[in-house]
């Protein structure tokens, strides 16, 4: 799994997953990117899973994560949209479709 970061709109920047969001590995690999946004002092950060095909309990749980931790600073956790496949359904199985904010 790679994840690229890149700068967005009003100070917003893109966190792009490519590959796959269903394993330990990837988890911890996806949690070092976003705690290093965090510590970096970024407080709004877009998620970019258009080249995610799986997601399981390890991806949410970090989503979920940090987007109590963001939240807590005044921050902001999006996910870009329209979603699909896959990651879509388990974005809509479990609500997050509802609690993150749409970034298009």
């Amino acid at each position: 799994m790679d994840i690229e970061v890149s700068d967005a709109a009003h100070g917003k920047v893109i966190l792009k997953v490519k590959g796959n969001l269903d394993s330990y590995r990837a988890s911890i690999v996806f949690k070092e990117a976003l705690d290093d946004l965090y510590r970096s002092g970024k407080r709004d950060v877009v998620l970019d899973l258009d080249d995610v095909e799986k997601i399981n309990s390890f991806g949410t749980g970090k989503i979920l994560m940090f987007y109590r931790r963001f939240k807590k600073d005044d921050g902001e956790l999006y996910v870009k949209v329209p979603l699909h496949g896959r990651v879509k359904e388990v974005f809509e199985e479990l609500k997050l479709d509802k609690l993150l904010k749409d970034y298009s």
